[in-house]
């Protein structure tokens, strides 16, 4: 069985990582429940989904997963849409809105990025007037902007202009390129700005409290199929701690899932990343309403948002206690 990696738009195949079953093989196994996963990049954040891929949790399971790479903002929409199963995010804008949707599942508990700015610029004060890179407007980034730069004394939107670049990747080659003058910059781009010898102005996690990746399923998938709700999270789980207790396994398929053919740096990010990984997927609820209070400013929302309107982790400490009952082990 094959992860297909591929756009909500589009039904290309652009990588398959598996050597599929015998035909002898899929005529005896029975067959598997289909589930379109939506990531938005390649990132660590999402490893323990690629490990329970790789290492046959979700087969388990009865599932057979395909990841889908959407950019940006549009998993949230592909999976209102119907398009993914379950998708990722790292804010809760649509939900405050009033999408029915829920977190079920958080990766990060803390900013994995981190400010940089050209090699010349050596304070966050001296952004006055430069161009800032980020994903887009409402963004992940955008946000950390407008709450870092006050800070500092600066206005993201009187003080500076705010360019739309795109991912990580793409705006460490606009730094490159020097078409912006700083960015939030997230591993492995942070890394490498770091070694080419840009400046690094402030970690984001030092200044502000924020989530960053989840996993997402809509109120009817829920309702209608919880059982299958159950058994995805039930094999992410064990993805998961894999993941955090395997650390050659897991910078081998960070290796693989990123295709990055540089074992000393995906060792420099695993090693980072466990800085600021949810362990148990959950987050307390002080942050939840950090988190929700920022979406709530970023899309101009004025009604109170409860915080069992956004987030449900019931769904995964359900899944934790079955795996601690059935004594599995990474």
């Amino acid at each position: 069985m094959a992860i297909r990696l591929h756009s909500v738009s589009t039904t290309i195949l652009l990588v398959s990582l598996c050597i599929g079953p015998t035909l002898r093989e899929a005529a005896a196994a029975p067959a598997l429940e289909k589930l379109h996963v939506g990531i938005s990049n390649f990132s660590p954040s999402y490893a323990s989904i690629f490990i329970a891929h790789k290492r046959g949790f979700y087969a388990e399971e009865g599932l057979a997963v395909e990841i889908v790479l959407i950019p940006g903002l549009l998993s949230t929409r592909a999976l209102i849409g119907g398009s993914v199963d379950f998708a990722s995010a790292s804010n809760p804008n649509a939900a405050v809105q009033g999408a029915m949707l829920k977190m079920l599942m958080v990766f990060n508990d803390k900013p994995t990025g981190t400010l940089f700015a050209q090699p010349g610029i050596k304070m966050v004060e001296a952004l006055r007037g430069k161009k800032i890179g980020g994903s887009t407007v409402g963004s992940l980034e955008y946000g950390w902007l407008k709450e870092l730069m006050p800070k500092f004394g600066l206005s993201l939107e009187r003080d500076m202009t705010f360019l739309a670049i795109g991912p990580t990747a793409a705006r460490f080659t606009a730094m490159r390129s020097r078409s912006i003058d700083a960015t939030i910059l997230s591993p492995p781009s942070s890394f490498l700005a770091q070694d080419e010898g840009f400046s690094m102005l402030a970690r984001v996690a030092d200044y502000l409290e924020d989530i960053q990746a989840s996993i997402v399923a809509t109120d009817d998938k829920l309702t209608r199929q919880t059982d299958q709700v159950l058994r995805f999270l039930r094999a992410t789980v064990k993805g998961q701690r894999f993941y955090l207790s395997r650390r050659r396994e897991a910078i081998a398929a960070i290796m693989e899932f990123t295709r990055t053919n540089d074992p000393l740096l995906m060792g420099r990010i695993y090693d980072n990343h466990m800085t600021t990984v949810a362990r148990d997927g959950t987050i307390p609820e002080h942050l939840q309403r950090i988190v929700i209070d920022r979406s709530k400013r970023m899309v101009g929302v004025a009604r109170e948002v409860r915080l069992e309107e956004i987030f449900d982790f019931s769904y995964l400490r359900r899944a934790d206690a079955e795996i601690d009952r059935s004594g599995w082990r990474p």
